[in-house]
């Protein structure tokens, strides 16, 4: 018994790990991209404190949160295809997220508007390519049978967890306390002590896979652009554009529209916005993903979608209760489950396995630009036209619109492909 502590993990893909590795990668890399998300959504918790201090309109808002966008897209398709193939994955997820956590210190000593823009553009630059580095680790260093939970823990649970329900609980509390300049200063705690992580302890996955794999992969898959151009990855391409749009809009008006049109406190607020992260980490990433491997990747798409229509529609026309707002929230919240199927299980099984951070790093571009930064533009002007509600509205049609999208996958869930090849066999 003794000696099984010592055994090497071998994973899925046939890489020699070290014993126990499987679960200290996720766990870094969870905690690390929820990270960048607690600081992503960082200026939509403290709104209300920025505006007060600095003089910004939600317009001013939704185009902060375009530039951050704007720049996160670009660099995340070139960083994780730089990642991929020119340098050391592990350096290079260690150098950025000590980057970025300098740059969220600066934000906190942001005196005006162009300042502001100007140091969340610089940051969008370096958390881009994290998410895509992130899961290129998660694909190949899993244990097959543990795969698509893996992803979900990375993409949604611990980004519900640390982002969306401890995010605005404790931004808030600093806030009330420290104020929102201090708020962001001290975030560059956790990223000094993530970085020292990922360098002491993440190993470089082999790009390849196992042997057999590397030698299949260029005559079953071919070139980066034939990868690229598979059927499920255009449709999450195009689906990315309307589940940013919702996912980002959603986080970044909520807050605002909770306040100042439906009357709750900062306070009373964050408790409603923390039960969208208990729903990310229930339902968008545990429940809803271990269903896709039963039900397939296509229909937990579908329901997820609906779920995140409730995330906008309920929140508009719920009580003024913020325990029932709560339960809204968290049901609701199950849209992100549609995050984990697009942004990695549905690319992850369609692509070249050589290139699947690029290819998640190319959905991340469209979502980001057209989704995140245009829409979050257009849904800041279309608060200030015409109030708050409007853009939540916008969010909910929008979900709906991927459901839609969804009836075009091909299913990838491996065990419920075998069983539908299986009985196409037993009828030849």
């Amino acid at each position: 018994m003794g000696n099984n502590k010592k055994e090497p993990f071998i994973s899925g893909t046939g890489q020699v790990l070290p014993h126990g590795y499987e679960y200290k990668m996720v766990a870094i890399l969870g905690l690390t991209i929820g990270f960048v998300m607690f600081d992503r959504f960082a200026v939509a918790n403290l709104q209300s404190y920025m505006k007060a201090d600095l003089g910004l309109s939600n317009t001013s808002l939704g185009i902060i949160t375009a530039v951050f966008a704007a720049t996160w897209a670009a660099s995340g398709v070139l960083g994780s295809y730089i990642a991929d193939a020119k340098m050391s994955r592990k350096k290079f997820l260690g150098i950025f997220v000590l980057f970025f956590s300098v740059c969220s210190l600066l934000t906190g000593f942001c005196t005006g508007f162009i300042m502001l823009v100007v140091v969340r553009a610089v940051m969008g630059i370096f958390e881009g390519p994290m998410y895509p580095t992130a899961q290129s680790f998660v694909m190949p260093q899993s244990s097959n049978e543990r795969r698509g939970m893996n992803m979900g823990l990375v993409q949604v649970t611990i980004i519900g967890l640390v982002a969306t329900t401890l995010g605005p609980i404790v931004q808030v509390g600093l806030a009330e306390s420290i104020g929102w300049r201090w708020t962001f200063a001290v975030t560059i705690i956790p990223g000094v002590i993530l970085t020292l992580f990922i360098f002491k302890t993440l190993v470089d996955p082999q790009t390849g896979g196992s042997a057999t794999e590397a030698e299949k992969a260029p005559k079953e898959k071919g070139s980066l652009f034939k990868s690229l151009a598979n059927r499920n990855i255009i449709v999450c391409i195009i689906s990315s554009i309307f589940l940013l749009t919702w996912y980002i809009g959603v986080l970044t008006f909520m807050p605002g529209y909770l306040v100042e049109v439906r009357g709750f406190s900062a306070t009373e607020m964050s408790f409603i916005m923390s039960g969208f992260g208990i729903g990310a980490v229930v339902l968008g990433g545990l429940v809803l993903p271990r269903l896709s491997d039963k039900i397939g990747r296509k229909p937990v798409v579908i329901i997820s979608a609906i779920l995140g229509a409730i995330a906008a529609f309920g929140l508009i026309y719920g009580p003024n209760n913020v325990p029932l707002m709560v339960v809204i929230a968290f049901i609701g919240w199950g849209g992100t489950g549609v995050n984990s199927m697009l942004q990695a299980a549905i690319p992850g099984e369609s692509a070249d396995p050589r290139y699947v951070g690029t290819s998640i790093g190319t959905i991340q571009l469209t979502g980001e630009l057209l989704g995140a930064t245009l829409g979050a533009t257009l849904l800041g002007v279309l608060a200030d036209a015409q109030g708050l509600q409007a853009p939540i509205l916008v969010c909910g049609i929008s979900i709906l619109v991927t459901a839609v999208l969804a009836l075009f996958f091909r299913e990838t869930a491996p065990l419920v492909v075998a069983k539908r090849e299986a009985r196409m066999a037993q009828k030849q």
